[in-house]
């Protein structure tokens, strides 16, 4: 027996037998050539062949999942057809000799390291999607574009070094009991194809399988994170249970979808996602989210190295507003700076970067990178219920200033006269000690509130939240950051305005009855913790 702790990425517990797939490498091939054009051609061969692969993949996913699922197989494409990712790899053949499949190879790694410095876990998860896409030209190329396929009525749980989207589907939906991974996260493609086809999944970081792993009984625990092999009689009658009682209390969330999340005494607390793509929209439809409380614009602008045009801006906000069918949106206007860096706006080394020029401060040093998201959301909110949010505001000052530019903005489409929202609810990010502080003078200026409790903890607590070095200091649940938290509730319904939370502690559910007699009137949280939340709520008196 044996036993792995691991990651769980998508819920649910399963036993069965492993069936192990390597994943395809250059070994055994030839690093140079001496026929590079004969080699690029070899390469656009198989960059052809790979492309009419993933059109099969995409369509088969429009038939058994949805069209988030099969947009990963989209944008697979679009990898394919990146000029940038091609031109890397026949300079590899033409400039260093390469062979087509160490230029596949190389240029994968150079792609994979420059979304990994974005400073953005879900950008840099995208690696995994250029490892898939590398696999695929490479079994192309080496003609081992074949996987032995189990027999159609075999059980298996699937594991591999990286599990990809694509091989995720060479198999029946009905085949696959459960997903082990060696590497991954809960942002990769991967993840997010195992929790739309409901199969429990476990990412085991830093152990190593092999095709000796094939047969073997396997227990895969996508609630805890545990991986077992082998595991005994009395393990298997274990993890029965757990697996029954599991699905009993997802059953019981499940009902709560559509109930209204209120304390037994009546209080309504509004309960919103927070999302990072549109992949998340989707996830908080499911989930019977009313709404998208903090709709973050960076994975517009992360991984890039050209700005995203206004046209690009407006057609996501617009898909964003037509996804959500009337409910609320709540876009944060962009928050680039600190732990968050992109190619595609050039910023100075600063000593103290989370300190420094970020989020709305770096909107006003470019104007011109503010003015076009300003427009985007306007003519956006043409199409249904959006609110705009400014992070990072500490005075009055900044509030006047951003809501001007916003009024600019407008001005800017009536005289182009392009279709835009003629007013929009008006919000802000109250994430520092300051804010809170004199959030009885921001109230006066804004519709709402939305207080981003990580960085409220770390600039109250003056923690560095991303120095593991001093995360024992970094207490979400400090008195100070509470009382700040209950100050801005007070002084936002003094000035009859509402006031939410998009930060982790809205979720934390130790905190939920305190922030209900604060009076919080929403609570904007991800897409798998919202059930829970909502369940703790309606339990309260």
């Amino acid at each position: 027996m044996t036993e792995l702790k691991g990651l769980a990425v998508s819920p649910g517990i399963a036993a069965g037998t492993v069936y192990f797939v390597e994943n395809t490498d250059t070994a055994g091939t030839a690093e140079k050539t001496e026929d590079k054009e004969a080699e690029i051609g070899r390469l656009t061969c198989a960059l052809d062949t790979a492309a009419e692969e993933l059109t099969g993949l995409y369509n088969k996913a429009l038939n058994t999942t949805d069209d988030s699922v099969a947009d990963i197989f989209m944008i697979h494409g679009m990898m394919l057809q990146d000029d940038d990712f091609r031109s890397r790899m026949t300079a590899l053949i033409t400039k260093n000799g390469l062979s087509a499949e160490a230029a596949v190879s190389q240029a994968a790694k150079e792609f994979a390291e420059d979304l990994s410095e974005s400073g953005s876990d879900y950008i840099a998860q995208r690696g995994a999607d250029i490892s898939d896409v590398e696999h695929r030209v490479i079994r192309i190329l080496t003609g081992k574009n074949t996987v032995q396929l189990p027999d159609a009525d075999e059980k298996i749980i699937l594991a591999a070094d990286e599990i990809t989207p694509g091989m995720t589907l060479m198999f029946e939906k009905s085949q696959l009991l459960g997903l082990v991974s060696c590497k991954g996260s809960p942002t990769s493609h991967a993840a997010i194809l195992a929790r739309s086809l409901g199969i429990p999944a476990v990412i085991t970081t830093g152990s190593i399988m092999d095709c000796t792993m094939n047969g073997v009984p396997c227990i895969v625990d996508g609630v805890h994170g545990n991986v077992i092999f082998s595991p005994d009689v009395q393990q298997f009658e274990d993890a029965d249970i757990c697996r029954k009682k599991y699905e009993a209390e997802q059953q019981e969330l499940l009902s709560l979808r559509n109930a209204p999340a209120e304390t037994e005494s009546g209080q309504k607390v509004t309960l919103y996602c927070n999302a990072g793509s549109l992949d998340d929209i989707d996830r908080a439809i499911e989930c019977g989210a009313e709404g998208i409380g903090l709709f973050r614009s960076e994975f517009l602008y992360l991984g890039r190295s050209e700005l995203p045009t206004e046209e690009e801006l407006t057609d996501v906000y617009t898909k964003a507003v037509k996804k959500l069918g009337g409910r609320k949106l709540i876009i944060r206007t962009l928050d680039i700076g600190a732990d968050k860096k992109t190619d595609c706006i050039p910023m100075k080394t600063e000593p103290n970067p989370a300190l420094g020029i970020r989020a709305l401060r770096l909107c006003f040093a470019k104007q011109d990178l503010f003015d076009v998201q300003l427009r985007a959301i306007l003519r956006a909110a043409a199409n249904g219920s959006v609110s705009i949010m400014f992070p990072m505001i500490c005075s009055v000052s900044e509030i006047r200033r951003a809501k001007a530019c916003l009024t600019a903005a407008a001005a800017d489409l009536e005289k182009k006269k392009i279709p835009h929202a003629d007013w929009l609810e008006t919000g802000i990010m109250v994430e520092t000690p300051a804010a809170a502080v004199i959030s009885d003078i921001l109230a006066e200026e804004v519709d709402f509130f939305s207080i981003g409790s990580n960085d409220l903890t770390q600039y109250t607590l003056a923690v560095d939240r991303q120095n593991d070095d001093v995360a024992a200091y970094c207490n979400p649940h400090h008195e100070s950051v509470l009382r700040l938290i209950e100050l801005t509730v007070k002084n936002a319904h003094e000035h009859g305005i509402w006031c939410g939370i998009c930060g982790e502690l809205g979720a934390d559910t130790a905190l939920t009855e305190r922030f209900v007699k604060a009076g919080m009137n929403e609570l904007s949280v991800s897409p798998s913790s919202l059930l829970q939340l909502k369940k703790k709520i309606r339990e309260l008196a």
